[in-house]
């Protein structure tokens, strides 16, 4: 099974004109953000990722460089910055979504794409499914006003009021 994050649009509510817009994202490691990662970082616009990803190449090489290490070594260091990439190359992507105001709506899980989509979207409607409700506790909180089951209510150890030694 695959997991998908999945993401709705800023500006779109629970309905069918905005499901267009739902994004899934699969948890996975990707190659290709390993062996060709500035590519890869600007292909799916991650410019800050880029320029931390180069920040950190350049400051690799260069400390490789003024210690004299071995190539081969130097190399083998170089890889360490893909290979972080390519671990959380998925993290990039949904830290870039929710700067540009994207929602999380949960995650999906499916054998394929299309069966993640369908679970997903089979529960969409029903906001009890991925939010849980407020409860009269919480409620009541909200509105500035302590529930009556908390009117009485004693944090930690303390004996309740009233009540003898």
């Amino acid at each position: 099974m695959k997991t998908y994050l999945v993401f709705e649009p800023p500006a779109g509510g629970r309905g069918a004109d905005s499901a267009d817009g739902v994004l899934f994202l699969r948890e996975k490691f990707f190659w290709m953000a390993l062996f060709f990662t500035p590519l890869w970082l600007l292909w799916h616009r991650l410019w800050l990722a880029f320029v931390g990803w180069l920040c950190v190449a350049t400051l690799i090489a260069g400390i490789s460089y003024w210690l004299e290490l071995d190539p081969n070594a130097t190399a083998i260091v170089l890889w360490l910055p893909s290979l972080v990439v390519a671990f959380e190359g998925t993290e990039l992507r949904r830290r870039k979504l929710l700067r540009l105001g994207y929602r999380d709506a949960g995650v999906a899980v499916g054998k394929y794409l299309e069966d993640a989509e369908r679970h997903f979207f089979a529960a969409w409607g029903e906001p009890s499914a991925f939010m849980p409700e407020k409860n009269s506790t919480e409620a009541a909180i909200a509105r500035g006003k302590a529930p009556s089951s908390m009117s009485n209510a004693v944090v930690g150890l303390f004996p309740q009021p009233g009540a003898g030694r």
